[in-house]
């Protein structure tokens, strides 16, 4: 199996999917959570690597191309999301970690399943991989064929990574490469 080369197309399309993900990201964490971003930072198109938080939560978006999109927490930022996504309930201390996880997931399903609605209202047909999440910081490692973009957005609580990596046929559903196509 062979790599599809990288295109400008494929380019395109992890900028205009980011737009999107980018405003419904900072809308959410607002109106949801009450979080007030005091920065936001991007790298597009030049990335070779990017290094995760110790909390990751990566959804497949199928379209044209097919890409992942990885919501990396600062440990202390999902904590803080999970207080307020979970106020209300009762959460035995020993569950916490649980909620956590959930919380991770939960939030960039959400977030991405909005996004996608509004990038099919442009005529794309998209699809949503369920969430596959991670827990460990480490490395995803980009390749010429690759696109590897990112963005961070910064809370007085902790940042958020959101990287965008295509196509998804150069990539396993936990971001690492696949060996098929080296």
């Amino acid at each position: 199996m062979n790599a599809p080369a990288k295109t400008p197309k494929l380019d395109h399309e992890i900028t205009v999917v980011m737009q999107v993900v980018e405003t419904r990201t900072l809308a959410f964490m607002s109106d949801e959570l009450g979080l007030t971003p005091i920065g936001v930072d991007r790298l597009t198109h030049r990335e070779k690597s990017v290094v995760l938080r110790p909390i990751t939560a990566i959804v497949g978006v199928g379209s044209r191309a097919g890409l992942y999109i990885a919501y990396s927490y600062d440990v202390s930022l999902i904590r803080a999301m999970t207080r307020e996504y979970t106020s209300g309930l009762a959460i035995a201390c020993d569950d916490e970690e649980v909620w956590i996880r959930e919380t991770a997931s939960d939030v960039v399903n959400v977030i991405v399943g909005n996004s996608t609605a509004d990038l099919a209202r442009r005529g794309e047909l998209i699809t949503l991989s369920p969430p596959v999440l991670m827990v460990g910081a480490r490395t995803i490692q980009g390749r010429d064929e690759s696109t590897i973009a990112a963005l961070t957005i910064r809370f007085p609580e902790g940042a958020l990574d959101i990287a965008f990596v295509g196509p998804r046929i150069l990539f396993d559903d936990h971001l690492n490469l696949q060996k098929a196509v080296l």
